[in-house]
């Protein structure tokens, strides 16, 4: 267990002061602060020096011809605490979380034109800061940055329109948005076209569910009527009874009347008890009908998901598609909600369905493709249906091309951070049993199979996980690749943010922590291209999955090869977490967590090029098979990560001896 760091002494503020002056006046000497890149590095005194903060750095001596000179104005930037400091900045050191000091840094740039400047105001209005966001605002400041053609600003602008916040929702708005800001053409799909393509059908299922939402509502007024009918009827019965006692009375009145020849009252008599008896049973047929009608209603309230193999969007009807050649194949499912469901059907033939909402079935897959509809029973008749063609990876899919496609030879190099802790200082966070090794199977995996260079964090405290991240500054290039994997305690603050626990963190000290806000503040200054996170813990600071670019399944090798070199020629920040925000169990019958074993099968068995997506989609199959019989269910996210600077693309797992080398190298 890796011990907490020697507590250094501060330097007295006078010091401190006197430190950055003398580099404001070296700087102004030199005409230019040097890039964070080019120092030998700033002096790290505490984990706060390498967190990220808006700063203002001085103005640049520029000379005018030969015989004036001026100082330009500050410039706005987002760097670390201690860079900030040895370039003699402005920063606001207690709160930088405050939305006011954040704008301080930006609002003069924004106001003066600048379109980075712009998108970062918007951010802050979106991301709140310590108050609640204004989307509204947040609006109009991308709107002015995209009007001056930055892409960043697209993405968030197409998030916006995409989640409905700040302006009425519009799915088509937000799919051009992402393209626009992707700079790419057709041959780039995103998840996001499927939804503008489906939104008729969209419509009519938003229209069926109202209809649903009216009979139910029908349905409840029945009910209500049943109740008063009931009533009533308990009523009638009793003075039913009263009636026949006295027709009793009348009867015996009617013996006499015959007696004495009196057949006037008895016919009033008689007629009197027939139209008694024939509201009474008026009255029983249209409660008996009532109910009826009652009992047939209800809506389903399942959702059918296809787990393995996972649908792909087609131009038609989705598209499952599976490995080799025609014959039989197990599709594996889940029912969301499904203490509710009596049944599942698959092409008409029942299926068990496990505690959990999952189901198999066993199919034959044809050459021509197999049309495949799996239908959830409730109880009382309702049903759900999920319909999609089974097809085989013959013929060009992009399944089997991904054995031979290559993306590039200039993909960058790739680097790896893996960071498991599972020894815990404080007694409140429990010792976990496989995170630690967790790390280390994908650590030694991604560097003897894929090519990475990896730095392993066992045991990792705060200062020594952001030493780790701030260290990539001087290592990355432009156009390399960055992955972050990390195991270990994970938790929610109040507000509802994730935040992962080093092995110093304390209960409920959020600060002790590390936070998603600030991970993702990290992932926007770091120079790679391409940036995945895996978290075996929560990680609540993504977007929509809807900006993230997909493969159409007929593209063969060329086809595909062509699509990621689209796909990975934009800077991409994504999240592959193994849960939303729910607990995560830590130790599966592996001996590592469920999710890492889903995860290092996928990249075991992967024998060409595994994009981002069919990551995600892989990884999620094999934790549902895994987790069949189990109690537990988990539901992997995949989507980029907010606020990080994702702008298009994908991040790309090359296994060594596929298309060109991993890496590139």
């Amino acid at each position: 267990m890796a011990g907490r760091p020697a507590r250094v002494p501060r330097v007295p503020t006078s010091s401190r002061f006197a430190a950055a002056f003398a580099v404001f006046l070296v700087s102004l000497a030199a005409g230019a602060s040097a890039p964070a890149a080019a120092q030998d590095g700033p002096s790290v005194r505490n984990a706060e020096d390498l967190l990220v903060v808006d700063c203002l750095l001085p103005g640049q001596i520029r000379q005018l011809g030969r015989q004036a000179s001026f100082m330009s104005a500050r410039r706005p930037i987002r760097t670390t605490q201690a860079d900030c400091q040895i370039r003699g900045g402005e920063y606001v050191a207690y709160d930088r979380a405050n939305y006011q000091t954040a704008l301080k840094v930006w609002l003069d740039a924004a106001m003066g034109g600048s379109a980075e400047a712009q998108n970062a105001v918007g951010e802050i209005y979106a991301k709140g800061l310590g108050i609640e966001p204004d989307f509204g605002m947040a609006f109009q400041w991308f709107k002015k940055a995209v009007e001056q053609g930055d892409k960043r600003a697209m993405i968030n602008l197409g998030w916006l329109y995409e989640e409905g916040l700040g302006v009425e929702r519009d799915a088509a708005k937000a799919v051009n948005l992402y393209r626009q800001g992707a700079g790419i053409e057709d041959e780039l799909m995103y998840a996001s076209v499927v939804q503008v393509e489906l939104a008729q059908r969209d419509q009519r299922i938003e229209g069926l569910e109202q209809d649903v939402a009216r009979e139910q509502a029908a349905a409840e007024a029945l009910r209500a009527e049943v109740s008063r009918l009931r009533s009533q009827l308990v009523e009638r019965r009793a003075a039913l009874a009263s009636a026949r006692a006295e027709l009793v009375a009348t009867r015996q009145k009617l013996e006499a009347a015959k007696q004495a020849e009196d057949p006037a009252l008895q016919r009033l008599l008689e007629n009197t008890l027939a139209e008694q008896e024939s509201q009474i049973g008026r009255q029983r047929n249209l409660i008996a009908g009532l109910e009826r009608q009652v009992g047939a209603g209800g809506g389903l309230a399942a959702r059918l998901e296809l787990i393995d193999p996972p649908l792909v969007a087609m131009r038609g009807r989705p598209a499952a598609v599976v490995r080799g050649g025609p014959g039989e194949r197990t599709i594996t499912g889940r029912v969301a909600g499904a203490g509710e469901v009596k049944s599942v059907t698959v092409n008409g033939t029942e299926v068990p369905l496990s505690g959990a909402g999952m189901f198999q079935a066993k199919l034959q897959a044809a050459e021509a493709g197999t049309p495949v509809k799996v239908s959830a029973t409730k109880a009382d008749g309702g049903v759900a249906t999920l319909e999609f063609t089974l097809m085989t990876a013959g013929g060009g899919s992009a399944i089997a091309a991904a054995e031979t496609a290559s993306p590039s030879a200039a993909l960058g190099r790739y680097y790896a951070v893996v960071i498991g802790n599972d020894r815990y200082g404080n007694p409140d966070y429990p010792d976990l049993r496989s995170a630690a090794k967790d790390a280390t199977a994908v650590a030694r995996l991604l560097e003897q199979r894929y090519g990475f260079e990896t730095r392993l964090l066992l045991n990792a405290s705060r200062l020594e996980t952001l030493t780790a991240l701030d260290a990539l500054r001087k290592t990355l290039g432009e156009n390399d690749n960055l992955l972050i994997y990390y195991a270990g305690h994970g938790e929610l603050s109040d507000s509802g943010e994730g935040h992962w626990v080093p092995v110093d963190g304390l209960s409920g000290r959020s600060e002790s922590w590390i936070s998603n806000r600030a991970l993702s503040e990290v992932l926007d200054t770091l120079p790679a291209k391409r940036v995945l996170v895996v978290a075996d813990s929560c990680y609540s600071g993504t977007m929509t999955r809807a900006s993230v670019p997909i493969a159409d399944a007929s593209l063969d090798a060329a086809g595909l090869g062509r699509w990621l070199r689209e796909a990975t020629a934009g800077r991409s920040r994504l999240a592959l977490t193994s849960g939303g925000v729910q607990p995560v169990p830590d130790t599966g019958p592996s001996g590592h967590s469920y999710f890492a074993r889903a995860f290092l099968n996928v990249l075991e068995d992967n024998r060409g090029v595994l994009e981002a997506t069919r990551l995600f989609q892989d990884v999620s199959a094999s934790l549902a098979l895994s987790t069949l019989d189990a109690s537990v269910v988990q539901d992997p996210q995949f989507a980029p990560i907010r606020f990080a600077g994702h702008q298009s693309g994908t991040f790309v797992l090359q296994a060594r001896g596929a298309g060109t080398s991993a890496g590139g190298r």
